[in-house]
């Protein structure tokens, strides 16, 4: 198994990328924001215990991410994508100590940058499919669908995420860029890390991801 990571700062589409990059190259992608929510919405114990912490914009705790992390990849055996994790430097060698005590490669890591202008103007006017099991995502100018507030592929009503207000939107930049200068540098004089204009069309940003993941996979 070796782990691959996509990250960047919230809004900067590390998400969308993850997915398109999962189905072309047959990653087993996982979002720890996706697990977090997942379970907010089912009420488990973990889901109780961050719920507020994710209503406020703030980061969720490092024990509790790295070990809803370590659980999921316990028994994998493909290769994996993560969005959305590492987000601290403490994750960031907890996760260098996980993969070395088990012999475990690490594979490519893409940096997706992006102005935060452009990463307010993405996230306020970010809309979700209120269906878990959809997820789609829509956009109030940049991604409309074909109904307003109905999403195009099952129906359902398009909802704001409770972190994806203005408020919220800084409050998580601020705790965010607080932890994520150290987590990056910790990467950046790798080999294998590499940074992508994230500003770009997604076509282009996706077409750049890919060829560096030929590389890799």
């Amino acid at each position: 198994m070796r782990l691959h990571l996509i990250f960047g700062a919230p809004g900067s589409g590390k998400g969308s990328l993850a997915k398109l990059v999962h189905e072309k190259f047959a990653l087993t992608h996982l979002s720890t924001g996706d697990i977090l929510r997942d379970s907010v919405s089912k009420g488990t114990e973990v889901g109780l215990r961050v719920k507020a912490s994710m209503a406020n914009g703030t980061l969720v705790d490092d024990d509790t991410v790295n070990g809803i992390v370590f659980a999921r990849l316990q028994d994998e055996t493909e290769d994996v994508l993560f969005d959305g994790y590492p987000r601290t430097l403490n994750q960031a060698i907890a996760l260098d100590d996980f993969l070395s005590e088990r012999e475990l490669d690490f594979g490519l890591v893409v940096y997706i940058d992006v102005p935060v202008s452009v990463l307010e103007s993405r996230i306020v006017g970010r809309r979700v499919c209120s269906n878990s099991s959809c997820g789609a995502i829509y956009h109030v100018i940049r991604k409309k669908p074909l109904v307003d507030g109905v999403c195009d592929s099952c129906k359902s009503l398009l909802v704001q995420r409770p972190d994806d207000t203005s408020l919220a939107f800084h409050a998580r930049m601020d705790e965010f860029n607080a932890s994520y200068g150290p987590m990056l540098e910790h990467y950046r004089g790798k080999s294998n890390f590499r940074q992508v204009d994230g500003i770009a069309l997604p076509d282009e940003v996706f077409s750049a991801v890919s060829m560096l993941y030929e590389e890799y996979v």
